[in-house]
């Protein structure tokens, strides 16, 4: 039985396959081309093939009324002369340009995607900033964290000096031993291409103590600012992630160096693990963990729209609680502390007990950077 695909999908599919293609698209393309429709359309049914063009015409008229824009255009070339297209103009959002000497906004020429730019003078980018640093304040406002990520960026174009003085050009720094890591990884790909296996000394963070592996790469991923390999691990004997950069001494098996050492199971996807968070990367150090989370009314609905764990419980006030699998502690509790008290760990234990650590250390060291600067000034 073919897997039923929610209206959801079936509307991002269609908008995906429409915006990426300049010409206009005939209906009997999008019968086949759009995974939902095509179930039916494959079969060569009449009925089905019905079923499949009045599911199109609805999805294409609710698109329309949520105001995304589906043309509809005359084909005389083809079989059915129904085609449709989107524009890129009517869909994306136009680029935003800062410009001297411009007072107010305008909308400038069209780029070849038709997306289209907006100018803004110096000082509407400057209202816009004042007014995303108020909206940023007010108690409970849904969107503080996005309007904080807007303002960093502005402000390097409306007030450079807040940033960076004039005399000190803003430079882009590599984090340290960041060479030994692009090398790593280089070798790495090396042995991922030859099939051969790498051993190495991997440090584990919350245990503190390192364990010889020999791995069979499987795939290279680069997240949340790091380099991962993706292998199975003799050791664990199962497939493993392990972060580059906590790796010592690497060495691709010299033995037969032409012969590939192993192949990758059938059943492998790399896609399988890009997209995890931090705290489900790597390997777990000790038992994982089921982690329940409670999340307050509003950030609830930021939570829960962005698929952050999976949702057991709704409560009459508007919050959710979520649950997570925790491979790493660490990562997991930074990621709690910065949603600043709008989520609660609520079990078990040992993470409750890890956060409450975590917190106290922030605590502490704001205690000394603040005594430090008291200090400085009554010195």
């Amino acid at each position: 039985m073919a897997e039923k695909i929610s209206k959801t999908q079936r509307w991002l599919d269609l908008i995906a396959y429409l915006v990426g293609r300049r010409m206009a698209v005939p209906v009997d393309e999008l019968m086949e081309r759009i995974p939902a429709y095509a179930q039916k359309w494959e079969t060569e049914d009449p009925t089905d093939r019905e079923t499949a063009r009045r599911m199109f015409e609805r999805d294409k008229d609710e698109l329309r009324r949520l105001g995304i824009r589906i043309d509809r255009v005359q084909n005389d070339y083809a079989d059915d002369p129904d085609a449709y297209r989107m524009s890129s103009g009517d869909f994306f959002l136009p680029y935003l340009k800062l410009t001297s000497g411009l007072r107010g906004v305008r909308a400038s020429g069209f780029d070849p995607a038709g997306i289209g730019t907006v100018e803004l003078a110096p000082e509407a980018a400057a209202d816009a900033l004042d007014a995303l640093r108020l909206a940023e304040t007010v108690p409970g406002f849904p969107y503080a964290r996005e309007a904080r990520s807007v303002i960093r960026k502005l402000a390097l174009d409306v007030e450079p000096q807040a940033t960076t003085s004039p005399e000190v050009p803003l430079l882009f720094l590599d984090t340290a031993g960041a060479g030994e890591v692009v090398a790593r990884t280089r070798m790495l790909a090396e042995a991922l291409l030859a099939r051969k296996r790498v051993r190495f000394r991997y440090h584990g963070i919350e245990r503190g103590r390192s364990t010889e592996r020999d791995v069979a790469p499987y795939g290279l991923m680069f997240q949340h600012g790091h380099w991962y390999l993706v292998g199975h691990d003799a050791l664990r004997d199962g497939i493993r992630v392990f972060r580059v950069e906590r790796m010592d001494e690497p060495e691709i098996n010299g033995i037969a160096p032409k012969s590939a050492d192993y192949e990758i199971p059938s059943d492998f996807r790399l896609r399988d693990h890009v997209g995890r968070e931090p705290w489900a990367l790597g390997e777990a150090e000790g038992e994982e963990q089921r982690a329940r989370v409670l999340f307050r009314f509003p950030a609830s609905l930021w939570a829960e729209r962005n698929e952050h764990g999976d949702v057991v419980e709704r409560r009459p006030d508007g919050s959710t609680v979520h649950e997570f699998d925790v491979r790493q502690v660490r990562p997991f509790v930074r990621w709690i502390l910065s949603l600043e008290g709008d989520a609660v760990v609520l079990g078990p234990p040992a993470l409750r007990a890890a956060l409450a650590e975590a917190a106290g250390a922030v605590v502490r060291a704001q205690g000394a950077v603040a005594s430090g600067a008291g200090e400085s000034r009554d010195g």
